[in-house]
């Protein structure tokens, strides 16, 4: 059985060795939904959003592989695909769900509880941070799983 970490001895490292952690690659990657979704609001306007936790499964052809060796693989990898409920996005969590394979139910609360452990492709693009310091990997479109690794139109 493996000794749990002590995150308590995290704070002994020497600041030297502490680096920020590198984005992932950008490039397609096959996803599954893990749990239940988060749901919460938006610090700034308040908007309810729906927040899926994914983990990543695999890397795709375009993912370059130096790059991602080089940030330690996909292994225990994770992102969030949020969903900010307004009438002029909600069509984003509509494709969403139906990329993770749910057919169309009576309502969207119903096809989210459908969501978890099915398996999505989706898109990594890095984007700045707001100072401009740092470079983040965000998830983009997504497509359905099946369709992972045929040639996609990235976003």
């Amino acid at each position: 059985m493996a000794k749990a970490p002590n995150f308590g001895a995290l704070l002994d490292t020497a600041p030297s060795d502490v680096e920020r952690p590198k984005p992932m690659p950008e490039g397609s990657y096959l996803w599954v939904v893990q749990g239940l979704p988060e749901t919460g609001k938006s610090s700034k306007k308040q908007t309810e959003f729906v927040a899926f936790n994914l983990k990543a499964l695999q890397a795709g052809p375009d993912v370059d592989a130096d790059e991602l060796e080089e940030m330690g693989g996909i292994e225990n990898k994770t992102t969030k695909a949020t969903f900010y409920l307004t009438e002029g996005s909600l069509y984003r969590l509509k494709e969403f769900l139906a990329h993770c394979g749910i057919e169309e139910g009576a309502s969207l609360r119903a096809m989210i509880e459908e969501a978890m452990n099915c398996q999505v492709g989706g898109y990594i693009r890095h984007e700045a941070s707001n100072d401009g310091e740092s470079i983040f990997g965000r998830l983009g479109k997504t497509f359905p799983a099946e369709n992972f690794g045929e040639e996609q139109e990235a976003a």
